[in-house]
């Protein structure tokens, strides 16, 4: 049998009597808001007052000279030259002190070919 403890039954007894008093309170007094009190919803609308949303612009069906300059400078090629044939962009320039020499397909997102 297990042992009770007089600071255990005073713990015990201060919470059952606390719930039983906050019951009475809770069904004695409800608490109602007033349409006044209530904090009033607000929609925003951002499509005015100045606010300028561009229109919807597709992907370009190739890739362009200026996105692969820009894919091959973020691959850390410098000082580019961008030549562009028919089927293929070929972006030169240096990287590291030596030079170097990038070819992206004319595809959507410019992947790398060599």
């Amino acid at each position: 049998m297990a042992r009770l403890s007089f600071k255990m039954l005073a713990v015990t007894a201060t919470i059952g009597l606390g719930s039983i008093l906050d019951v009475n309170a809770a069904s004695a007094a409800p608490i109602t808001t007033s349409p006044a009190e209530a904090s009033p919803v607000v929609k925003v609308d951002y499509y005015r007052h100045g606010y300028y949303r561009p229109p919807y612009r597709p992907v370009p069906a190739a890739c362009t000279p200026g996105q692969a300059a820009s894919k091959a400078s973020r691959m850390g090629i410098y000082n580019t030259r961008v030549a562009v044939d028919r089927n293929v962009v070929r972006v030169s320039g240096w990287k590291r002190g030596h030079r170097t020499a990038i070819v992206f397909a004319r595809a959507p997102g410019c992947p790398t070919i060599r």
